[in-house]
């Protein structure tokens, strides 16, 4: 069972039991099974036991609300209504919240807003807390700033005057839709209710002028914040760097971080993470490993994720930054390197064709506690196949414990026939007759484009008709593309009569493609072949 289940489950258990049944116990691993049976048994504990009070099922609700069973608060609120017990325990605003937030919680924030509807016309008041919900529902999960902000003046105007998370909470949505003068303006209204703004409130508005590389307007948003007695932490100074590195200004990010015990505030490893990410991207890897080597001095860590982006901005530069090199380098400083590390630096040596680098790549690895995934397998093959060594492609594909997948048959597929070598690939084939391997659409493309490359327009024309009870979307799309971009017109208009004769619409990919095909006939599309293409698609539209 998950972390944290347990405390969840006993407090629905207490309720349960205060409505007059226990709650079987169900001994499962699955916490998804775990939490339908807790629903099972306490909708039925609602229906059966005889008489129960107002106060039992808000705490039923408010467990459900923590355990996100929006099903279970649905079946508690129906109960609630239609019970013939006494009206006493009909729903109230409390009820409703419960119910919103557990319908929020299971990832169902439309069906929690048309909660608050049904309230309303059950004749049950709305609360303050209630309008809260419903404006954290539209602006920060259904991401409407504009019905979040309709709720804000619908409060105020009942007298439920808004507290600041719930301007918070809009500022927010505001700025994430780019709508920073809205955002702005509520701002602004927070100062003159003198509602205590924090650095959670300034954080959206400052992200939207880093967003926007008006780092003027960053600065003097923050010394605004001193000058109102809220001091800028670690978070905001960090939005501001992130702002300064998309700008390229890494003088100003050095002091800032300089000055930083002087400001109050202490920089952490996503501060060095994003310095890092933006000196690579700006194509200054020397200096962003010498802050790499600053931040472990200093205890702090990247994550394997941040290392490989690290490494994968640090791939492009080969001249500099060889793989043996970077990954001595990062082994020196620390970091324990697994399988996406290698697999970032093979892949960028696989894009330079340096084939033999990525083969050796491989073999340190497997001298490694590493375990190579498909991945690693893919990128080897591919970087093999473009450099024309087929037959190691093939011995890597046959090596005990590689599965291959989808990819890895694209891949084989397209190498083996662009290199004109189709007749060497029954290995492949055998794999995906056996069942071991599951062609996709993009199979079945790679596959019509590699016949009509070789000349195979018959074989391109079967494999259609008959993959998938006949004429997927795509693959006729593609088959459509070549038939018409070759001048065989009359044989792509059997192919659609034989389509629409079976019943089969044809897809808008269809249509995209015969119009891409009569377009790239040459550089300029003839007269006659603009006639061609109209009665073409009058013909497919059923037009005349």
């Amino acid at each position: 069972m998950a972390a944290g289940a347990w405390p969840a489950a006993a407090v629905v258990r207490a309720a349960v039991r205060t409505l007059g049944r226990f709650l079987p116990r169900t001994y499962t691993h699955s916490t998804t099974t775990t939490a339908t049976t807790t629903t099972a048994a306490t909708a039925s504990a609602a229906v059966s036991s005889p008489a129960h009070s107002l106060d039992d099922y808000n705490r039923l609700l408010a467990a459900l609300a923590r355990d996100g069973d929006g099903d279970g608060a649905l079946r508690v609120l129906r109960r609630m209504r239609h019970a013939s017990s006494s009206p006493a325990c009909d729903p109230t605003a409390d009820s409703y919240i419960s119910a919103m937030s557990a319908l929020s919680k299971a990832g169902r924030p439309a069906d929690a807003a048309a909660l608050f509807d049904d309230m309303l016309a059950h004749g049950v008041v709305p609360n303050r807390p209630a309008f809260s919900v419903l404006l954290h529902i539209y602006s920060s999960l259904l991401h409407l700033p504009s019905a979040a902000h309709s709720v804000l003046l619908w409060m105020s105007r009942l007298g439920f005057r808004p507290n600041p998370i719930d301007y918070t909470d809009l500022i927010f949505s505001f700025c994430r839709a780019g709508r920073l003068p809205d955002a702005l303006h509520l701002f602004d209204e927070m100062r003159a209710l003198k509602y205590p703004l924090t650095p959670h409130t300034y954080a959206p508005i400052l992200k939207a002028y880093c967003a926007s590389g008006d780092i003027q307007a960053a600065d003097a948003l923050i010394s605004s914040m001193r000058l109102s007695g809220c001091h800028p932490d670690v978070v905001i100074y960090n939005i501001y760097i992130h702002g300064l590195c998309k700008v390229g200004d890494f003088d100003a990010v050095e002091r800032i971080i300089e000055e930083s015990s002087r400001n109050g505030w202490v920089p952490d490893a996503v501060t060095y993470s994003t310095f890092i990410a933006g000196l690579c991207r700006s194509g200054y890897v020397e200096d962003a490993f010498r802050q790499l080597e600053i931040m472990v001095a200093k205890g702090l860590q990247l994550t394997v994720v941040g290392l490989n982006i690290l490494l994968d901005y640090a791939g492009q530069d080969l001249d500099m930054w060889v793989s043996k090199e970077v990954l001595e380098r990062c082994e020196e400083l620390g970091f324990e390197v697994d399988v996406v590390t290698y697999n970032t630096v093979m892949d960028h040596f696989c894009k330079k064709m340096k084939w033999l680098r990525v083969l050796k790549l491989f073999t340190d690895l497997l001298k490694k506690p590493i375990t190579p995934n498909v991945q690693t397998y893919n990128i080897l093959i591919s970087c093999l196949c473009r450099a024309g060594k087929f037959q190691l492609a093939e011995f890597v594909f046959s090596c005990n414990g590689f599965v291959a997948d989808t990819v890895t048959c694209n891949i084989l597929i397209h190498e083996f026939y662009g290199a004109g070598k189709e007749g060497e690939l029954g290995f492949l084939f055998s794999d995906v007759n056996a069942g071991k391997i599951a062609p996709d659409t993009i199979t079945y493309n790679t596959l019509v484009d590699c016949f009509f490359r070789s000349g195979k327009r018959s074989e391109a024309a079967n494999l259609v008709r008959h993959t998938d009870d006949g004429y997927p979307a795509e693959p006729v799309a593609h088959l459509a593309y070549w038939l018409f971009r070759s001048g065989n017109d009359r044989e792509a208009l059997r192919l659609f009569d034989d389509i629409l004769a079976k019943g089969v619409p044809l897809d808008s990919r269809v249509f995209a493609n015969v119009i891409k095909a009569f377009c790239r006939r040459g550089p300029v599309v003839e007269c006659r072949d603009m006639t061609q293409l109209c009665s073409v698609l009058d013909r497919l539209l059923g037009i005349g």
